[in-house]
C-alpha cells in the first residue's frame, strides 16, 4: 500500500517541447559562425596589423629609426603596426614607378600586382646591428661566391658579375656601378627562369651610422637603375627632418 501509495503521487516530468530544436538551432548558428570566420574572418596578423594593408590617408607619421627622424606620409606605408609613430626597428613602404606616387584607391591594381612588368617598387628603412657599406658587402661577403674575378658589361651601363653555381646566389646577377653621389651601387637581381618569372632587382645602403635603407623593383625596370635611385634618395630625404627629437609625440620607451 505504501508503495502504491508513493507511486501516485510521483508526476511523470516532462521536458518543454522546444529545447532540442533550440539545441540544434545554437549548434548550427555556432557551426556557421565558425565556419564564416575561418574562411572570412580577420586573421591573428591582420587583427595585430602584421598583414599588408594600404592605406591613402595622407597624415605624417612621426617615427624614429636608428636616432633619425622623419615624418612619413601614411600612403608610403605598408603596415598598420607601422603607424603609430614613435621609436621603430623599421617602417616598410611602396609606392609606383616612375615618380613614387603613393597608394590611392584608383590605384589597388596597380599596387597588387606583381607580373614583371610591375611598377610597384618596395622600400624600407631599418636599424641594424652590422652596418655594411657597398664596397664591403663587396669584398667580404659577395666576392667569395663569384664565378669569375673580372665582370662583363651589362645592358644597364652596369658591370655584371655571375655566381658560383653551389653558393647560394646562384639564380642572381651582382650588378656594380656608381650612383649620382659617387657612392658605390650593388643590385642583386634574380635571373628570369621557369620558377621565376618575375624576377626583382635589389639595393640595399646606409642611410646612417645604424640605418640601413633597401629597396627592390622588378627587373624590367633595369634599365632605369641610375633615374629610381635618384628618385628613392630625394623622396626618402624629404621624409627626414632635422628637427630636435625631444619632443616626439608618440609610444617611446627608453
Amino acid at each position: 500500500m505504501a508503495r502504491g501509495s508513493q507511486s501516485d503521487d510521483e508526476y511523470v516530468r516532462e521536458r518543454p517541447a522546444w529545447i532540442i530544436p533550440a539545441l540544434i538551432l545554437i549548434g548550427v548558428l555556432t557551426f556557421s559562425g565558425a565556419f564564416l570566420y575561418y574562411y572570412f574572418g580577420p586573421t591573428p596578423s591582420e587583427i595585430l596589423g602584421l598583414d599588408p594593408r594600404a592605406s591613402s590617408a595622407d597624415r605624417k607619421i612621426d617615427t624614429i629609426i636608428a636616432d633619425r627622424r622623419f615624418l612619413i606620409p601614411e600612403n608610403y606605408t605598408r603596415y598598420p603596426s607601422q603607424r603609430g609613430g614613435g621609436r621603430r626597428t623599421n617602417v616598410d613602404m611602396h609606392a609606383l614607378l616612375p615618380r613614387l606616387t603613393p597608394y590611392e584607391a584608383d590605384l589597388q591594381e596597380r599596387f597588387i600586382d606583381n607580373s614583371a612588368d610591375s611598377d610597384v617598387i618596395y622600400f624600407t628603412l631599418a636599424e641594424t646591428a652590422t652596418p655594411l657599406s657597398s664596397a664591403r658587402r663587396l669584398k667580404e661577403i659577395y666576392s667569395k661566391y663569384l664565378a669569375a674575378p673580372e665582370p662583363e658589361q651589362d645592358r644597364a651601363g652596369l658591370q655584371r658579375f655571375t655566381f658560383r653555381d653551389d653558393s647560394g646566389y646562384a639564380n642572381q646577377d651582382l650588378l656594380v656601378g656608381t650612383d649620382d653621389e659617387g657612392r658605390m651601387v650593388l643590385l642583386l637581381c634574380d635571373r628570369p627562369s621557369r620558377l621565376v618569372d618575375s624576377p626583382n632587382c635589389a639595393r640595399s645602403l646606409l642611410w646612417g651610422p645604424r640605418l640601413e635603407l633597401s629597396y627592390r623593383y622588378k627587373r624590367s625596370h633595369l634599365g632605369d637603375w641610375r633615374e629610381i635611385d635618384g628618385t628613392v634618395m630625394k623622396l626618402v630625404g624629404e621624409f627626414e627632418t632635422r628637427e630636435q627629437i625631444d619632443g616626439l609625440q608618440g609610444p617611446i620607451f627608453d
